[in-house]
């Protein structure tokens, strides 16, 4: 079966798209845009597309082949390949929720029957397209940007539970605490040894400070199984930090707390913690 596509109409809609796309990963990203390398990548993307419908690839090689060029774009738009993965990643990412959108909106304006011109079978005009594009745009920068800024968020609560003592400690989310234990490979939450008092039995406080594994033997069985020995590297230099499991830990405060699967890591937070007494990774959020 034939089809008639108008090539310049064609450019004209990917064009348009590829460029709304790198609009909303610069937003949502927080990355300055060059206008004139964000058409030029848009033009790339547009040739592109009215390439492939010349081009007999298929199957995996034609994957490979949108990747690469998605790469390019990129590349052209943002003016870097640092961080160019993330770039990519979210630039497909925001292609997908977008067309979903659209295709969303088109349907529903199919089923209500609005006069917003021809909108039956594959057909669609151009000011419904425009229309679908800038509400699905602001419907996608809306979404993503409400998820960055939770994600964002830099202070919270770690409850910690043991032996039926609990103490509430205040916390700073730090995506560069990438602590875990080497055995279990559980992240570890970094927490005040001040802070603990009173939950943590003194004895261990007390020889966590050393960061030697001597005296494990002599704090009792059931506390000894607790301890994890994990190797830290900070810029001050390498040591070991003690971590232990507790009864339960929950980061959040109210409604918003939930359990983990975590250890804390018995240290001195000082400075480290923003005025908070525990670090704790942002993947625990």
């Amino acid at each position: 079966m034939e089809q008639t596509v108008y090539v310049d109409l064609f450019f004209v809609i990917n064009f348009s798209m590829d460029f709304l796309c790198f609009f909303l990963a610069s937003q949502l990203l927080g990355s300055k845009l060059s206008p004139w390398r964000t058409v030029a990548a848009s033009a790339l993307g547009g040739i592109y597309a009215n390439m492939t419908l010349f081009m007999s690839v298929s199957g995996i090689w034609e994957l490979a082949l949108d990747i690469l060029v998605c790469a390019l774009m990129c590349v052209v738009s943002f003016g870097r390949i640092k961080h160019l993965f993330a770039h990519v990643c979210v630039y497909i990412a925001i292609s997908m929720v977008l067309g979903g959108f659209m295709t969303a909106l088109f349907e529903l304006l199919n089923k209500i029957e609005l006069p917003l011109g021809e909108i039956e079978g594959d057909g669609i005009s151009a000011w419904l397209l425009l229309f679908l594009a800038v509400v699905s745009g602001a419907l996608t920068l809306f979404g993503g940007k409400f998820f960055r800024r939770k994600s964002s968020r830099k202070y919270t609560a770690v409850t910690v539970t043991l032996s039926g003592k609990s103490a509430t400690l205040p916390a700073f989310c730090d995506s560069g605490n990438m602590l875990r234990d080497p055995i279990s490979c559980k992240p570890c939450i970094l927490a005040d040894r001040a802070a603990l008092a009173g939950v943590i039995p003194s004895k261990v406080l007390e020889r966590a400070k050393s960061g030697r594994a001597d005296g494990m033997t002599e704090l009792g069985g059931d506390i000894a199984r607790r301890i994890r020995l994990v190797p830290a590297k900070t810029a001050t230099g390498d040591g070991i930090l003690w971590a232990m499991r507790m009864d339960s830990i929950s980061v959040g405060e109210g409604k918003d707390a939930k359990e983990v699967d975590a250890l804390i890591a018995i240290c001195d937070v000082g400075n480290s913690g923003d005025g908070s007494s525990a670090i704790v990774p942002t993947e625990l959020l």
